[in-house]
């Protein structure tokens, strides 16, 4: 059984430092990170734990989306002229939800020909984690797995 476990970063009034990935259970995303290619750009979640998440995707072109439980509608904070929302999960309902092991922040601009950001929209919400991908231009999009370390690895086309 795998349990996904993200926490955006603490809040600003706390003054605590996240907790370390080794603390996690089950699956924790505790990193993302970009890299530019000559056909495409490379965004990698770093993942803590055994196992490997489910990761779905869909494109719209206005960056809204709808918020954890309240399912309030809001909108990407990085303009994009596209934009691509993965939602990583694990087994409903066993999230642990407490940790903060996410190191990057919460909204991160990426200047790359097809990547322009990268926003957490939402974390934990019965075992989801979601994010939100400001795109440029782009043809394609490929999301896959892989492991050796474990990491969800989006390719985005020029």
């Amino acid at each position: 059984m795998a349990t996904l476990v993200l926490a955006g970063p603490a809040p600003a009034q706390a003054a605590t430092a996240a907790t370390p990935a080794s603390a996690c259970q089950g699956i924790c995303v505790v990193d993302a990170r970009t890299g530019a290619h000559p056909d495409f750009d490379r965004l990698v979640f770093d993942l803590h734990g055994t196992g490997l998440p489910r990761v779905e995707s869909t494109t719209n072109t206005t960056g809204d989306y709808a918020a954890g439980g309240s399912g309030e509608e809001r909108r990407l904070q990085i303009p994009g002229k596209s934009y691509l929302l993965l939602d990583i999960s694990g087994e409903a309902h066993a999230l642990s939800s407490g940790l903060d092991a996410y190191s990057t922040p919460a909204v991160q601009p990426v200047s790359l020909p097809s990547l322009k950001g990268v926003q957490l929209t939402s974390s934990g919400y019965e075992g989801h984690v979601t994010f939100g991908l400001s795109l440029g231009d782009y043809s394609r999009y490929q999301v896959s797995t892989l492991t050796g370390p474990n990491r969800v690895v989006v390719d985005i086309y020029h």
